[in-house]
């Protein structure tokens, strides 16, 4: 029985700490906005970070990998040390091995893929709606300022983010239920991008990303995926802003297909192995509370999620 109380508790303690480094995000997120925009506005009045006019590209790019590390790094810090006294199992950071990562990452690009088209298709119907998504980050062309600026689009988020969700959210929701991990730090993974046209693929991706460090209990693998997807998108960025139309849109087409053709060939493989591994199901109990009623039951969590959830609507029409 006491067992049983302190598994109950472990969950509500882990929960309200989710919730708590979230906000502490979001905080810092505004801060660094409030910083970062009176900054640009003291070198040159008016402008600001949608417009840093007066700024060296390289310093704006500069601030903006700074930024990420400090929005990410600190909240990771916090949560790192107020998880402690729940005993998870160690973070394992180790070299992805050749062949899984030849299988997950073709697999991946595939599903992304399909995922950035139904975004498109979202973002057209939202678009009906008068809705507008967020504005693309412009690319610089020089060297070192474009070299900043894959840090801060490729490299800095797939390493802090998924430290962050899989490595410490997953992680300490994962004593209750693999899926049920996977699903809740796939929600607020989606809904911290705030983009609503693509939260129905954030959302997807994430699960993809959950379901391989479920599996290999390796965060290296879920970093690779996420540093991938952020090449690509990237890649498309780029191409959409220093090349012609039908030059961008030949790159995309030939990345799709090469994408779509790699992840179905690895999907065969796949299923020729074994298929995919099927995630432990957690033993539902009877007569006691469910863990997504244990989850809710936590108001800080509970606040977070709300808290999110009209952080999107006001996107939406803004």
């Amino acid at each position: 029985m006491q067992q049983k109380k302190l598994r109950q508790d472990n969950l509500f303690y882990a929960a309200n700490l989710i919730g708590l480094a979230v906000l502490f995000y979001l905080l810092l997120a505004e801060l660094l906005k409030t910083a970062l925009n009176a900054l640009c506005a003291i070198n040159l009045p008016g402008s600001g970070l949608q417009n840093p006019a007066g700024l060296p590209v390289w310093l704006s790019m500069l601030l903006n990998c700074a930024a990420t590390i400090i929005n990410l790094g600190l909240p990771i810090a916090a949560l790192f040390s107020w998880v402690k006294p729940l005993g998870l199992p160690p973070l394992r950071l180790t070299k992805p091995t050749a062949r899984l990562a030849g299988i997950w990452l073709p697999l991946f690009l595939c599903f992304t893929s399909l995922g950035s088209a139904a975004s498109n298709l979202v973002r057209l119907l939202l678009g009906f709606g008068g809705y507008t998504p967020p504005a693309a980050l412009q690319l610089p062309t020089s060297g070192g300022a474009l070299l900043l600026a894959f840090l801060a689009v490729c490299v800095l988020p797939a390493i802090f983010e998924e430290v962050l969700f899989r490595g410490l959210i997953q992680r300490a929701l994962s004593p209750y239920g693999a899926w049920f991990s996977i699903v809740v730090t796939s929600v607020l993974f989606a809904l911290l991008h705030s983009d609503l046209s693509q939260l129905p693929a954030i959302f997807a991706l994430s699960l993809f990303l959950g379901y391989v460090y479920a599996f290999t209990k390796n965060l290296s693998y879920s970093i690779l995926l996420h540093f991938a997807n952020n090449l690509s998108g990237f890649v498309l960025l780029w191409a959409k802003q220093q090349m012609d139309g039908a030059n961008a849109f030949g790159i995309s087409a030939i990345l799709f297909s090469v994408y779509l053709g790699a992840g179905l060939l690895a999907l065969l493989l796949l299923r020729h192995s074994g298929g995919p591994v099927r995630l432990p199901r957690y033993p539902t109990r009877k007569n006691r509370m469910g863990r997504t009623e244990r989850l809710l039951s936590a108001p800080v969590f509970t606040f977070t999620l709300l808290l999110l959830i009209v952080i999107v609507v006001l996107e939406y029409i803004r």
